[in-house]
């Protein structure tokens, strides 16, 4: 293999040649940087959503849709929410919800620490297929100590899919390693998930951060297998907002509602969760939604605004 793609903002599919094994690899440096600017996120929740970024993403890529893949972290805790969003394009976004415990907690802090409760937080995994179809959600409890070996623990019991993980940050670049055995794996191959799993465990963060690329990364790694590794495929910070969605949640709000926030503010104000873009309408603005003709073409409503 030879590297050609700089290990920047890109996942990569790939398997092993003579054994039911396939992962992917991905790195996310200019998307965590922007998705983690759009808030002042403490800390441990800037890390916690980084590492969710590049778990999304790789859960993403082993999915054949072209809907949305949502990961979701609930808490009872300083950290109420989290919400990563992956299109099957590799288009990303995040939001979070927190309170001023999370932000008197340490950088490194744990998982346990950031959801509060465990026995009352859970991860829930939607894929929403966009086009009509059944929405499919898988949700675990909040068993593990880290989101790596949650999601490993999700894959296990959901899918049934033996996976290794293995997710490393440094200030707002992530990135990450997936491992999974095939079905049907014959016991050369189970011989060769067991190497390939430990080689993974083994894994440094500080080695896959500093990884110039990601072929030689994958040689290093797997030295003892052959491994074709497919295309590089771009990754990227994209929020589905726009002032038509927007137009419409306002539209589903109703014609009292909206002339409430009128009277009260003399505009309409609203703010996506996801990447805090605002959006004002005026009050003629705000009324002519009402008006006869007034349909839009984007019907979808968006998700994580707020007026």
């Amino acid at each position: 293999m030879i590297d050609s793609t700089p290990f920047v903002d890109v996942l990569a599919r790939f398997v092993f040649e003579r054994a039911a094994v396939r992962g992917a690899v991905v790195s996310l440096d200019d998307t965590c940087r922007e998705i983690l600017a759009s808030h002042a996120y403490p800390p441990p929740l800037a890390r916690a959503l980084a590492e969710l970024l590049a778990a999304a993403a790789l859960l993403a890529s082993t999915l054949k849709f072209k809907g949305a893949l949502v990961v979701q972290l609930q808490g009872a805790g300083p950290v109420r929410l989290l919400v990563v969003e992956c299109s099957a394009d590799l288009d990303l976004r995040a939001t979070a919800q927190w309170n001023t415990e999370a932000e008197r907690l340490p950088a490194e802090a744990p998982l346990s620490d950031l959801a509060g409760d465990l026995a009352n937080s859970r991860l829930a995994i939607t894929l929403d297929p966009k086009d009509g179809g059944p929405i499919y959600q898988g949700i675990v409890a909040l068993a593990a100590s880290s989101i790596a070996a949650l999601i490993e623990h999700y894959l296990a019991t959901s899918e049934q899919i033996d996976s290794r993980m293995v997710l490393a940050t440094s200030g707002t670049r992530v990135r990450g390693l997936l491992l999974q055995r095939l079905p049907d794996a014959s016991v050369e191959d189970e011989r060769t998930w067991r190497r390939a799993a430990a080689e993974v465990h083994a894994v440094e963060p500080a080695a896959l951060l500093a990884a110039p690329g990601i072929a030689s990364f994958l040689s290093t790694c797997f030295s003892d297998v052959d491994v074709r590794l497919f295309a590089p495929r771009a990754a990227r910070f994209r929020c589905s907002c726009s002032e038509e969605r927007v137009a419409n949640t306002l539209r589903m709000l109703g014609r009292a509602e909206v002339e409430s926030i009128l009277a009260e503010q003399g505009l309409v104000g609203v703010t996506c969760e996801f990447c805090n873009r605002s959006y004002t309408f005026v009050a003629s603005d705000a009324r002519a939604l009402f008006a006869a003709g007034s349909g839009l073409r984007d019907a979808a409503p968006p998700d994580g605004v707020q007026h």
